[in-house]
């Protein structure tokens, strides 16, 4: 691709991200403050809620950077997304007697893509209402770590899991 298409690309995005904003009115561009209106976290599979968790460590959706070059005009590399990472959403209970999860987490180390879901991750504030929901297309359990602990310690055991799926969608509460 010449310098010249590679620009007019960049302007094209940019116009039209701008344009998405200006539309939007101050109700819908609110910030919303989830740490302090979210009491629960629930991860729904095939309509069932099958965890509820006190913590979201984060939600990630991305691209590597990678440099391409381009053999004319000043600048000799442009920076475009690159290899795309799949988005991960990272999650902390107390540990319970429940095995779902873990079995999840199995099947996903035993037979891989015959354990992705479809599921709903969905944040509710302090009276139960949902605050923000999140589709996840083929979703699983990448990791299960149960924290440290001493016998006889009077803490709660914690549990973490990470989400790994092929694409996160933002859906209405």
């Amino acid at each position: 691709m010449t310098r010249r298409v590679l620009l007019l690309l960049a302007a094209v995005v940019l116009v039209a991200g701008v344009a998405g904003l200006i539309g939007r009115s101050s109700s819908q561009a609110a910030l919303v403050e989830p740490s302090a209106g979210v009491a629960r976290y629930s991860l729904t599979v095939d309509g069932f809620e099958i965890a509820s968790f006190s913590q979201l460590g984060g939600i990630s959706s991305g691209y590597e950077p990678a440099e391409l070059e381009v053999k004319s005009g000043r600048t000799p590399t442009l920076t475009v997304p690159g290899t795309r990472k799949p988005p991960k959403i990272v999650l902390t209970r107390g540990k319970t007697n429940d095995m779902t999860l873990w079995a999840w987490h199995e099947q996903a180390l035993l037979s891989g893509a015959d354990a992705w879901k479809d599921a709903q991750l969905v944040m509710y504030d302090i009276e139960g209402k949902p605050v923000a929901r999140y589709h996840l297309e083929q979703a699983w359990p990448a990791k299960v770590e149960i924290g440290a602990l001493k016998a006889g310690a009077s803490e709660v055991l914690m549990e973490t899991v990470t989400i790994v799926c092929e694409h996160i969608q933002r859906v209405a509460p």
